[in-house]
């Protein structure tokens, strides 16, 4: 299978451009494109067929639910049902935006979509590439992140043509996504409501809205990126999350360590720190103290490091706060240890 490429700007849509990637949708393909978090990777989410080639192209496990894309609100009613008051208070606050519901699903979402549970993990994107798309196909878009499955997720269409190439029909370039981490999933089926994975709508905020929501640690997979190894590039992740001072020469030691030992590796860091490090190989996230910035570029950066083919990423830990608790989140699950002393 070729796999084409689409550019279209944001700022100004191209409809004829809308119109080819929405046919590939219709026929039952798939389409890569950009959301406001990371680019995910659409097809038919009333189509079993069309589910069965994400998972085909993803190397995913079919009993990890796939988040589905909605562009109108009242959408929602159409594919899950149960929906109370909370439900419309979090989507009046927060859609469109980078938050999920997961609902009781309708009858019209097939079991492939969902790994066979009874609920559906729905949300509104608001990059407008992502909604004109669903618009013109007239369909909801079943739309996991477009990568293969465990690899950190795609920021920006050259990392998904890195990872599927030729295994889906077209890929939409609508530039770097803002965001850069997933959409915070909330579980609104169980008592009390939890954080299934979070992402880009802070527990700060949502608690601004559902006071009683609390973080949740399933055994079971009821959701996406909650596998215990997930968003990992190919080098080891050695996350150090010392706080204060001691984090730096954590890290140093453990350089040494690595270098001592004939190790090819790098270091994860923010900004302030980066000087730290003499001539370490390093890159930065950001400035520590704008956590935004560091979830934004937290994926591109771990693919940079793949690209330099390093054995071991040393990655220093952010505040878990905002962003920093999602940032933390995927650095957890990316890990191969975590380094505490």
């Amino acid at each position: 299978m070729k796999t084409e490429i689409l550019e279209i700007d944001p700022s100004k849509i191209d409809k004829l451009k809308i119109k080819k990637a929405a046919r590939v949708i219709k026929n039952g393909g798939l389409v890569a494109f950009p959301t406001e978090t990371v680019y995910g990777l659409g097809a038919d989410a009333l189509n079993p067929s069309a589910g069965v080639k994400i998972f085909e192209a993803k190397n995913r496990p079919l009993d990890d639910p796939l988040i589905v894309h909605i562009a109108e609100k009242n959408d929602l009613f159409k594919i899950a049902k149960e929906i109370h008051k909370i439900a419309l208070d979090l989507t009046a606050e927060f859609w469109p935006g980078p938050l999920t519901l997961v609902l009781k699903k309708s009858e019209i979402i097939p079991d492939i979509i969902t790994g066979g549970l009874n609920t559906v993990a729905v949300r509104m994107p608001s990059n407008p590439v992502a909604l004109s798309l669903i618009k013109e196909a007239r369909t909801p878009l079943a739309a996991p992140s477009a990568n293969l499955f465990g690899r950190p997720s795609p920021t920006t269409a050259q990392h998904v043509l890195a990872d599927l190439t030729g295994k889906i029909d077209l890929i939409i370039d609508g530039g770097r996504t803002n965001i850069g981490v997933e959409s915070t999933i909330v579980d609104l089926t169980r008592q009390p409501f939890c954080v299934l994975r979070p992402g880009g709508v802070s527990l700060e905020k949502l608690r601004a809205i559902i006071p009683q929501v609390e973080l949740f640690q399933p055994k079971d997979v009821l959701a996406p990126g909650m596998y215990p190894r997930h968003y990992a590039p190919r080098a080891r992740v050695i996350l150090v999350q010392t706080n204060g001072k001691a984090r730096v020469g954590k890290v140093r030691k453990l350089a040494a360590e690595l270098e001592s030992q004939g190790y090819s590796f790098g270091i994860l860091t923010t900004e302030e720190n980066r000087s730290k490090y003499g001539d370490y190989n390093v890159e930065s996230l950001g400035p520590g103290a704008d956590l935004a910035a560091c979830a934004a570029n937290l994926f591109s950066v771990l693919r940079d490091f793949d690209r330099q083919d390093v054995d071991v990423i040393i990655a220093e830990g952010v505040k878990e706060e905002g962003l920093g608790l999602a940032i933390m989140d995927r650095l957890r699950k990316a890990a191969g240890m975590v380094k505490e002393e």
